[in-house]
């Protein structure tokens, strides 16, 4: 069996037929990236897509399998074991190594942030561990991407695979989330503050710049990959119910912190996490919209 030969004969029935990739992909429900590799030979389609392909071509299975018209195997189970041998071989390449790769990177980030962040004997700056969960989240949405382009032919599976990186980088910033407000605070704090913008103002009269940036622009920043992953991921895309949503999530740790005494209760932070959030909302469903 000559995959290269298939290849070939995909790509001239379909230039035959007068449809562009784009076309043959809405018609299989796969994506054109998929189309492309098995023109190109650097991938095979998926033994589950060879009947569909088939009949949009308007040539046989067999044929498909033979890699021209007019030539029909004797013993179409053979030839179907054989191409699934072949494909399964030729999957664990370069690219998927390349993948496994990044996962890894990924997972070792991760665990050099969390020693880090539980050593007491160990000091970090903080931008230095969040830089390091950022690098980690990036390798995952890499390796994900890389995956994505040469294996994934389904839409069904590309959204799956992109749910996946989701779902990882949501772990990863719950835990740095976490830390953040809880797990890596050493000492007892026990104090609130319910006037609004007072915090906000002695900060910016007395503070120093580090002050500044930590307490005003982290408080506006730390929570819109929140706003991110309650859109994307959770689909809370109706503006009411995402602003009520947000307020309560910010509410309940403010008051986590309090009643557990690592943190302050202030509403202040209340006001600029919430804000930040609804900022980010704005900005990236008007985005997505002109997209």
């Amino acid at each position: 069996m000559d995959l290269n030969k298939i290849s070939n004969f995909i790509k001239a029935k379909r230039k035959e037929l007068g449809i562009t990739q784009d076309e043959l992909a809405e018609k299989l429900f796969v994506t054109e990236k998929a189309i492309s590799r098995w023109e190109t030979g650097r991938g095979t389609p998926d033994i589950s897509l060879l009947l569909p392909l088939s009949k949009e071509l308007n040539i046989d299975v067999s044929e498909l399998l033979n890699g021209e018209e007019n030539k029909k195997s004797k013993n179409d189970v053979e030839q179907l074991i054989e191409y699934n041998e072949i494909t399964k071989a030729n999957k664990y390449n370069f690219q998927f190594k390349l993948t496994i790769f990044f996962y890894i990177l990924s997972i070792l980030s991760f665990l050099f942030y969390l020693r880090f962040e539980y050593d007491p004997n160990i000091e970090v700056n903080y931008f230095i561990r969040l830089l390091i969960i950022v690098i980690a989240s990036i390798f995952v949405i890499i390796g994900n991407k890389i995956y994505s382009n040469n294996y994934v032919e389904k839409l069904e599976d590309k959204k799956k695979v992109l749910k996946l990186s989701h779902i990882i980088v949501f772990i990863y910033y719950v835990i740095l989330l976490f830390n953040m407000v809880v797990f890596a605070r050493y000492n007892s704090i026990d104090s609130y503050n319910l006037t609004p913008f007072k915090s906000i103002i002695d900060i910016l009269k007395n503070g120093t710049t580090y002050e500044v940036i930590i307490n005003i622009f982290g408080n506006l920043l730390v929570f819109m990959p929140l706003e991110y992953f309650l859109i994307e991921l959770f689909k809370v895309k109706k503006y009411s119910i995402n602003f009520i949503l947000s307020f309560v999530i910010i509410l309940l740790i403010e008051l986590f912190q309090y009643v557990f005494k690592v943190g302050v209760l202030d509403i202040d932070d209340l006001i600029l996490c919430t804000f930040g959030m609804m900022i980010f909302y704005i900005i990236y469903t008007r985005i997505k919209k002109d997209d």
